[in-house]
């Protein structure tokens, strides 16, 4: 029996075409369970997951109802999707638990993930969130709200936020007390709630956290076997879209961390997840793999995939 943590990409809950609603994610959930069942059954297995498509349309929501209803700053609908999405993976689990045998509960742990106040993230915002808005309304929130907004595609400016790196998760020893008692801990959602310790306790602030280094971080607090990114692509592609593509099928560490340094993964996608198999490999000395969620069995038993050692 090994110790593996498992990072859902949004694939688990959302896949293109799909529409929003509780019931197809739930569906979703309960695919990507019934993948990874066996390795629920046979391990103690740790999940945690993205909240892009839940959080954005919470903020929607924020943006829709005011001057009705208070709107919730952005760590607390950071908060908010850790519990819906947290829901969503339950009941999905237990639906396969029960038709598998596995005796294993599933428990959702709401993270709070520390960050620094000095991280240079904070004086550049660069992670967009929310609804695409026109000029007009992009500058009076800019006014208003002191948003920083970028151009996004063409299709109108979004607002820009920090994206710290993490350093700590506050409820790594509820977590690991969970793991050890042999339930399931769903955590880390989202990357985390992010805040900041001060002399009186953590304070939240508004950031969004890569999902992919939070779960890099917690498995290596604690010391897993082997972390697994499930994902939509089948490896990591070198130069991908590019004449020179090439898929990745196992590579060490350090010929991995060469690429990324040669700009070879695209920033928005693939490099996080990179950085995070990076860090996790360099710090354990043990495997990472990243690859498919449609076929997680053999990711998992490192026979697809990019393995990182």
């Amino acid at each position: 029996m090994q110790k593996i943590l498992i990072a859902f990409g949004g694939n688990a809950l959302l896949r293109n075409g799909d529409d929003s609603t509780f019931g197809a994610q739930l569906i979703r959930a309960r695919e990507a369970f019934a993948k990874i069942s066996d390795t629920i059954l046979e391990n103690d297995v740790i999940i945690t997951h993205g909240n892009g498509p839940q959080v954005g349309n919470i903020l929607l929501q924020n943006e829709l109802s005011g001057g009705v209803t208070s709107p919730m700053p952005l760590h607390a609908c950071g908060s908010m999707s850790q519990g819906l999405i947290g829901e969503i993976l339950l009941n999905a689990y237990d639906d396969i638990r029960i038709k598998k045998g596995i005796s294993k509960e599933g428990v959702v742990l709401m993270t709070r993930t520390v960050v620094s106040p000095d991280d240079p993230a904070f004086r550049n915002p660069s992670k967009p969130i929310g609804p695409y808005y026109d000029r007009q309304a992009s500058e009076r929130l800019s006014r208003e709200k002191d948003w920083v907004m970028r151009e996004e595609n063409g299709k109108g400016l979004r607002r820009l936020v920090p994206s710290p790196v993490p350093v700590d998760i506050v409820e790594r020893s509820a977590i690991f007390s969970m793991l050890n008692d042999g339930f399931m801990p769903i955590c880390v959602g989202g990357g985390g709630i992010p805040v900041v310790k001060t002399p009186g306790g953590f304070v939240g602030v508004d950031a969004v956290i890569d999902k992919d280094l939070a779960s890099s971080l917690i498995a290596t607090i604690l010391e897993v076997d082997r972390f697994v990114i499930l994902t939509d692509v089948s490896n990591i592609f070198r130069d991908f879209g590019k004449k020179t593509e090439e898929g990745l099928h196992r590579i060490s560490h350090e010929k991995l961390g060469e690429l990324l340094a040669n700009g070879s993964f695209p920033s928005g996608s693939m490099e996080p997840k990179v950085m995070a198999v990076l860090d996790f490999v360099r710090k354990t000395g043990k495997k990472a793999v990243i690859g498919s969620l449609d076929d997680a069995g053999r990711v998992i038993a490192e026979e697809a995939g990019t393995v990182v050692y």
